[in-house]
């Protein structure tokens, strides 16, 4: 069956009817509409950081991914503990390498081990960093005993990809 083009034009939604555009919105924009929702009633509700004010967040189970690229350059604005609780991934990727602005954040990877430690299971995490940073290096070395005991790997190298006149660094994930 052909639809004419007047009819398909009607299948796509207009900006505005649906999800919203990635320019309009935003991780910090989707933090803040999470903690907006109303507490759930009941005591087994989890409390948010003081970031939210103290707010509750309402009590979801985790989801669960194959990857995740830790929003923000891992900068601790927008992720916390309540984040690795609620976001759980056999991959993370970690990017940041700017020092003035604390990114990759030491307290975002801090978080992680603090919400995998409430995770209840030991599925292997791997931590993927874009950079070699210095940050990522003190945080692998005062922490290392602590990732052994949650199942946490940090891939402490990569591979360099050469096409024609170009080269770059490069991980193969399988999952």
């Amino acid at each position: 069956m052909k639809l004419k083009p007047k009819k398909m034009k009607s299948l796509w939604l207009s900006p505005g009817e649906g999800f919203p555009h990635p320019a309009e919105s935003s991780m910090a924009d989707s933090v803040r509409k999470l903690r907006e929702l109303p507490a759930p009633k009941s005591a087994s509700s989890v409390s948010g950081n003081s970031k939210a004010g103290g707010a509750a967040l309402p009590n979801c189970p985790p989801v669960y991914l194959d990857l995740v690229y830790i929003p923000n350059h891992c900068n601790a604005k927008n992720v916390d503990s309540e984040f690795f609780k609620r976001v759980r991934s056999s991959y993370y990727v970690v990017s940041g390498n700017d020092l003035a602005a604390q990114e990759p954040s030491r307290a975002v990877l801090d978080a992680l081990l603090e919400g995998k430690s409430q995770w209840g299971n030991n599925m292997q995490v791997t931590l993927i960093p874009t950079h070699d940073s210095e940050v990522m290096r003190e945080w692998y070395q005062e922490t290392h005993e602590k990732q052994q005991s949650l199942n946490i790997t940090v891939l402490a190298s990569s591979s360099t990809v050469v096409m024609q006149d170009e080269s770059f660094p490069a991980c193969k994930i399988e999952l």
